[in-house]
């Protein structure tokens, strides 16, 4: 499977880090908390898409970044990762806009598995307080 990231629309892009790091960690977990902290009064559909797409791009470059993961007990995320990244499992214009959102959360939860498994494995690529 080939990486390829998507639109983020306007603003900063929220997957791509430093020359250091090609992960904004940080920004991939903006993405992540901000889907996670939905809550019963649902955003737009427009907002659901944006945070599919700019999560979509972060498990990309994730699932591209360190290809030794898949092999770990990790693997059991790389196959759920294919699996919501596939063109047939991402809800489409006519997908109503619950499952479009259990969708985000589902690739929110899944994100933020790696962003820690990331920064466990990459302590030395954290910023400095």
């Amino acid at each position: 499977m080939t990486a390829v990231t998507e639109s983020h629309g306007p603003g900063r892009d929220p997957v791509v880090g430093s020359d250091a790091s090609p992960l904004d960690l940080e920004g991939i977990s903006d993405s992540v908390d901000e889907a996670l902290a939905i809550t019963l009064c649902m955003p737009a559909r427009e907002d659901i898409d944006r945070l599919a797409g700019r999560l979509r791009g972060a498990l990309n470059l994730f699932l591209t970044e360190d290809p030794a993961f898949a092999w770990a007990p990790e693997g059991q995320m790389h196959r759920t990762a294919h699996r919501l990244l596939e063109l047939n499992a991402r809800p489409d214009a006519e997908t109503p806009q619950f499952t479009a959102f259990e969708y985000v959360r589902d690739l929110a939860r899944l994100t933020k598995r790696f962003v820690a498994l990331y920064r466990e494995s990459h302590p030395a690529e954290e910023p400095n307080d």
